[in-house]
């Protein structure tokens, strides 16, 4: 018994010192729980050098995304899809998934890295990186359409046939505007979404929304749904 009351005493005293903190570094909090099990916030990190970003740009190869990343190889070479060396020019070669929350573009490091969306492009291939790990996808054809926009056509295991419209929405950011055209085997039609990145070398000018959490996982965010087609920002 009393453990627990110290524990409280504890909890509230710390409570107090985050509370100075809040104010005294002017770090908006729009979640901020704590208990004597765990610690879960998420707050705006302002931090430049936060190494939040540099998770959320980690595009290292090791533990078991090495076997999932050589069986998507693998089946690029089963199919004679041996990648090969392209003049890519000025196209970003990393980028990460944005996310809007309360009308706020945001770089986000999530609660689960599970969901987490990237993608790096080699001068080669294209690769996925989803809670399956990174997967070798084969580019079969690459287009400027217009100055800063880019069409890659591509096949991989996961889909045969993917088509990837990237157009700049803010250049000077890095912010892109994916869209993203693909069959889908399950209901036999062609699906059409959208996803917004930033191109990693200018992701720090960018806010930085975190979900963390000491001990354990928690939910992501409820995040604005976006309406590309009716905002304008679709590519065409």
């Amino acid at each position: 018994m009393m453990h627990r009351i110290l524990l409280l005493i504890l909890s509230f005293f710390l409570c107090n010192i985050l509370s100075a903190q809040f104010k005294q570094n002017d770090t908006l909090f729009f979640v901020r729980e704590l208990n004597d099990s765990l610690y879960h916030r998420v707050f705006i990190d302002t931090n430049k050098k936060s190494a939040f970003y540099t998770y959320v740009s980690d595009f290292n190869i090791s533990g078991f995304d090495i076997d999932t990343y050589k069986r998507s190889l693998n089946y690029l070479y089963s199919k004679k899809l041996a990648p090969k060396k392209l003049a890519l020019t000025n196209i970003p070669r990393e980028w990460v998934r944005l996310e809007t929350y309360k009308g706020q573009i945001y770089v986000y490091s999530p609660a689960d890295y599970y969901s987490h969306y990237k993608v790096k492009i080699t001068d080669s291939l294209w690769i996925d990186w989803t809670g399956e790990g990174p997967e070798a996808t084969y580019i079969q054809k690459l287009t400027l359409l217009a100055s800063s926009t880019y069409q890659f056509t591509l096949k991989s295991q996961m889909y045969p046939y993917r088509e990837i419209l990237i157009r700049y929405i803010d250049e000077q950011k890095g912010i892109a505007l994916f869209q993203i055209k693909r069959y889908n085997l399950d209901v036999k039609k062609q699906e059409v979404y959208y996803r917004l990145m930033a191109d990693v070398r200018k992701m720090r000018n960018i806010p930085l929304l975190v979900n963390t959490c000491d001990t354990q996982k928690q939910d992501e965010l409820d995040f604005d749904i976006i309406d590309y087609v009716k905002k304008g920002w679709h590519s065409y």
